[in-house]
């Protein structure tokens, strides 16, 4: 006869005991030890696959041919450059996960104006991965990508993290700079709770695989693209999804932009940005779908460059230098000499 055990049931008058089936505990052991080996198997499936996949396609391709580089802090820099070989002088500085060919819709615009030179940042684009991408670090390979070129007294333009490269230059080097202008930027740093352990969130061989999966993929990187550019942004041609894509598969790129993520983003402190107000000629230029981002208030940054009001630019988001290359370039130009007439 079945042993009463379990809690006592007083439905119907007197109390009875429950009975426990004496096969129940053997049935959920055998489950839980079906449910581990599926897990387990599952594991081993997925990792397999991850490690296949990274052997299979973790094969850095290899840089455009005709590339330029100069020396800077001893470590090569990539460089662009339009128009004539004497000035005036406007240096083109990207944002975060771009490289140097971001500008190039702007730069064409200019470069019947002035010598207009772009550069990949440290860890970026085809320039060295140093393995210093702070602020105090890229502040000093502009100040040695100047010095390398010859570009004395240039207007700094920098599209996001680019424009807090440009704010900690201008404070390291006061006088040097003749305009600064802050495309989708405020120039400011800022920290992400957690970002540290970026690193440590996704581990090999999975984050690799991951890597690989976004950036070979034509529709991921197009719709990160177009998420970023805004509303009128036109889709990449295979030539600009190229531009976009060949930097990301140069030996060492995941490294870098795995610790550039755990970083900070570069820039400044609010009370360093309030020492610029007065100090250089400033614009602010802004898409009109990036005013509730990250990247800050364009309004709030212009009083504290102590420049006019913001430019907006409708219909275009956190790449407007892209979206609206013409409406970036016009303010640019505005900061340029007034050309000679014959």
């Amino acid at each position: 006869m079945p042993q009463a055990t379990g809690a006592p049931d007083f439905r119907g008058g007197a109390p009875r005991f429950n009975r426990v089936d004496p096969t129940t505990g053997p049935r959920r052991r055998r489950w839980l030890r079906r449910a581990a080996l599926v897990l387990l198997g599952s594991w081993v499936v997925l990792t397999c696959t991850a490690q296949f996949y990274v052997a299979a396609t973790d094969s850095p391709w290899p840089p455009p041919q005709g590339l330029r580089f100069v020396t800077t802090d001893g470590a090569p820099t990539r460089y662009l450059s339009w128009g004539p070989t004497t000035g005036p002088d406007v240096v083109l500085v990207h944002g975060a996960f771009e490289s140097a060919d971001t500008w190039r819709p702007v730069a064409r615009l200019l470069a019947g104006r002035a010598r207009v030179e772009a550069y990949d940042l440290f860890g970026y684009g085809y320039s060295a991965r140093t393995g210093h991408y702070g602020p105090e670090a890229l502040a000093n390979q502009l100040a040695a990508f100047l010095a390398a070129r010859h570009l004395r007294h240039p207007i700094l333009v920098g599209h996001s993290l680019g424009a807090g490269v440009i704010a900690r230059f201008v404070l390291d080097h006061p006088g040097v700079a003749a305009a600064v202008v802050f495309v989708d930027g405020d120039g400011l740093s800022l920290s992400f709770p957690g970002a540290a352990w970026l690193p440590r969130l996704v581990q090999e061989p999975y984050r690799s695989a991951l890597f690989e999966l976004v950036v070979r993929s034509d529709r991921i990187l197009q719709g990160i693209w177009h998420s970023a550019c805004g509303p009128n942004c036109p889709p990449l041609t295979a030539s600009q999804l190229d531009q976009v894509r060949r930097p990301l598969l140069q030996p060492g790129a995941e490294q870098a932009l795995l610790t550039i993520a755990a970083q900070p983003i570069v820039g400044v402190t609010v009370a360093q940005r309030a020492r610029l107000h007065g100090t250089v000629t400033a614009r602010v230029v802004w898409g009109s779908s990036d005013l509730n981002s990250i990247s800050g208030n364009p309004f709030s940054t212009a009083r504290a460059l102590g420049a006019p009001p913001p430019t907006i630019l409708a219909g275009t988001g956190h790449l407007s230098l892209w979206s609206d290359p013409a409406g970036v370039a016009a303010v640019i130009a505005e900061l340029l000499p007034t050309p000679r007439t014959r």
